[in-house]
């Protein structure tokens, strides 16, 4: 967020709230309202200020929204969704007090949210100080170029020599097709039983995680339904039978991609990440792009060691600010 304390609201400003506390959830118009504001912050500032699963939360009813608005129309929201919170203001109504004005309202809710700003610009900075924030976890994200040497015709020996067997959910509704037929109750066997198996172990390997370990099917489910989702491009790894790690990709422009999810059991083992990453990149390389990104958390120093040595660097990073003394947690999203 570049928003920083200002003044006082006029009488025409006023904080509204989408949540069930107040006047309910937003209406479709004013929905869309705040995902038009965000494209504009986004296109401003050269970082999105709501994160994907508000994003989604946004285009239903559900959604829950603290709104300031000028002259009617809405410039400034704070989206909620379970235990977190983000925050964008119109780039050309900052400096109004509405950023402030917002996370009052969000803390007053609940004084333990914590607050991404993504990018961590020097805005979102003077707006964190002066509510008494404090920065307590980073978020990096890392990128690296993808070129014709990543197509790697090896990566099916590496896979073999870690032991690893890789089964795409497109493979596995390609079994379904032929076992069942399209449509039959039978012929979602072995497509689910993959879906499921990626989200126990999304769960097992980010327990620890306050936002990734609590995806439930829903949020799975809400995944697979975006236009960006390919079923080539999430894949689980066994070994021996037993599920030991998973990979998912993500497609973000025509030329670039995202390792958006991977994954190995904690008691997998060394080697499954990097065998994983391997594969994933090669698949990426066969589809043209020419930039792989990733978001590591900046305490995991195991994983960014591993990021690092296959040739990624950080390009920016996201920064979690908490109320003074208060331990991290889940999280809040400062945006633009």
């Amino acid at each position: 967020m570049t928003t920083v304390p200002g003044r006082p609201p006029s009488p025409a400003d006023r904080i509204e709230s989408g949540d069930a506390v107040a006047p309910g959830p937003l209406h479709e118009v004013d929905r869309r309202a705040v995902l038009a504001l965000a494209a504009r912050a986004q296109a401003h500032d050269g970082v999105a200020p709501l994160s994907e699963e508000h994003l989604l939360a946004l285009r239903t009813p559900k959604a829950h929204v603290l709104v300031r608005r000028e002259a009617g129309a809405i410039v400034a929201a704070a989206s909620r969704s379970g235990s977190a919170a983000e925050v964008v203001v119109d780039p050309a109504h900052r400096r109004r007090g509405h950023g402030a004005a917002l996370v009052a309202g969000v803390l007053a809710q609940d004084p333990n949210v914590g607050f991404w700003a993504h990018g961590d610009l020097p805005g979102a900075r003077a707006l964190a100080a002066s509510a008494g924030l404090e920065a307590a976890r980073s978020l990096l994200v890392l990128e690296r170029p993808v070129g014709p040497a990543d197509l790697d015709p090896d990566v099916a020996g590496a896979l073999a020599a870690a032991g690893l067997t890789v089964t795409t959910h497109a493979d596995a509704v390609a079994t379904d097709a032929v076992a069942g037929g399209a449509g039959s109750s039978q012929g979602r066997g072995a497509a689910d039983a993959l879906l499921s198996a990626w989200l126990e172990l999304n769960a097992l390997a980010f327990a620890d995680h306050p936002e990734q370990g609590r995806w439930t099917r829903a949020d799975l489910d809400a995944r697979l339904a975006e236009p960006w989702y390919d079923p080539a491009l999430l894949a689980v790894a066994t070994r021996a039978g037993a599920v030991v790690g998973s990979v998912w990709v993500k497609s973000v422009g025509p030329e670039r991609a995202e390792i958006y999810v991977l994954a190995a059991h904690p008691a997998s083992g060394g080697g499954v990440g990097r065998a994983l990453l391997r594969w994933a990149t090669a698949q990426v390389a066969a589809r043209g792009a020419t930039s792989l990104e990733l978001y590591v958390d900046g305490a995991n120093t195991r994983a960014r060691a591993l990021y690092e040595r296959t040739g990624y660097a950080e390009r920016t990073r996201d920064v979690q600010y908490l109320t003074l003394s208060r331990p991290p947690r889940g999280g809040v999203t400062i945006g633009a």
